[in-house]
């Protein structure tokens, strides 16, 4: 039987299994989330109330995985605090009991926190998750650091690593914008076409563009728009179109452009297009369909992408520690772990940290989307 604990001052919340004879000891996992819950109760249109609601989002997907964990008689102990998106209160947080009997804490959500948090989980080889941001800047050398989402520079390093593994006779053209995607990518690119001798060109996009100049008719042409500004996306896009005659022309693009309403997928589909995204769920599949019928029946509403992550990740994380312990990065590193919303793959970086690098290339196609690796 399951028993729920609301602890409503502090903005702390409690929640909590009971423990099974066919299990170990309760596995003791902290959630600390902005949730923002005081803020956005008293006013609706709070500054940081999108925040809040994705975090309420991941937790809500989380609590349908602890509901998988309970059948599986897997006993957790899940111990769920409020940020607020503050520093100070990360700090407060730290001296409560109850979070200092954690052996898994997922969050913070923000940079800031993350490395508020980090002297007290190498102290107490605890290891932190960052769940549902892309940190293409963060510097943090902490080896029980878990970043759940791959950083910009990864996309440029498996867009590239797919490319020149399955095409001998690739030229990369990196078309980029102003936007932090753009700069982002446009860097790397650039560096690893010095590491892969000139067969890698970067571009910043102007309304002079003329491709032609950077095509090769003997070789096979893989054209990634790194930009996001609309204007530039499809004008970038016709004159891709106008190009169409090139051989052997692949586009690569991202799942972001499928928020604007200018968006022209007519030309999409004629450009060989490759969306490129870290996250998507295949609606045929039997899980996936059970766990969108269960959130509908506790929440009332449909999963967006948070409550996938919030589901996938506690499962993930607490099947892992159930067999780990506090050690659960033996289970997951360099074990591609298939999952309702993407697939995850955590690579141990230079700096002792954990990060995901998996990422889904999905081709564009009578005007779906085709996951190919």
């Amino acid at each position: 039987m399951m028993r729920y604990i609301f602890l409503v001052s502090l903005g702390i919340i409690i929640w909590g299994n009971t423990s099974f004879a066919q299990s170990k000891k309760s596995n003791n996992v902290s959630l600390l989330l902005p949730f923002n819950a005081k803020q956005i109760i008293s006013n609706p249109s709070y500054k940081d109330a999108e925040l809040g609601n994705m975090c309420r989002e991941y937790y809500q997907g989380a609590l349908i995985a602890l509901d998988s964990c309970e059948k599986a008689n897997i006993a957790v102990r899940l111990t769920v605090f409020d940020t607020e998106n503050d520093s100070l209160t990360v700090l407060n947080i730290l001296q409560k009991q109850a979070f200092k009997e954690s052996e898994l804490i997922i969050g913070p959500v923000k940079q800031n926190g993350n490395i508020v948090l980090s002297d007290f989980c190498e102290q107490n080889k605890i290891f932190h998750v960052s769940p549902l941001m892309t940190f293409s800047k963060s510097k943090i050398d902490d080896p029980y650091w878990v970043s759940a989402n791959p950083d910009l520079p990864v996309y440029a390093k498996f867009i590239t690593k797919h490319i020149t593994s399955t095409d001998s006779n690739a030229q990369i053209i990196v078309i980029t914008d102003k936007s932090v995607l753009g700069r982002t990518l446009f860097n790397t690119f650039k560096q690893l076409g010095i590491d892969k001798k000139g067969k890698i060109k970067t571009v910043e996009f102007s309304p002079d563009l003329d491709l032609s100049h950077y095509t090769k008719n003997d070789m096979n042409n893989h054209i990634i728009v790194a930009a996001l500004q609309d204007r530039i996306v499809n004008a970038t896009l016709r004159k891709i179109n106008d190009t169409i005659t090139t051989p052997n022309l692949h586009t690569y693009g991202f799942m972001q452009w499928f928020d604007s309403k200018t968006i022209e997928y007519r030309i999409l589909e004629r450009c060989n297009l490759k969306i490129i995204s870290p996250f998507y769920s295949d609606y045929s599949r039997d899980d996936v369909k059970k766990f969108i019928t269960k959130y509908r029946e506790k929440f009332y509403t449909e999963p967006t992408e948070a409550a996938y992550k919030g589901y996938d990740q506690m499962l993930m994380l607490v099947h892992a520690m159930n067999k780990q312990g506090k050690q659960l990065m033996n289970e997951l590193t360099e074990n591609t772990q298939q999952m309702l919303g993407t697939k995850y793959f955590f690579v141990k970086q230079k700096n002792g940290s954990y990060q995901n690098q998996f990422l889904n290339i999905l081709k564009f196609e009578n005007y779906k989307l085709i996951p190919i690796n």
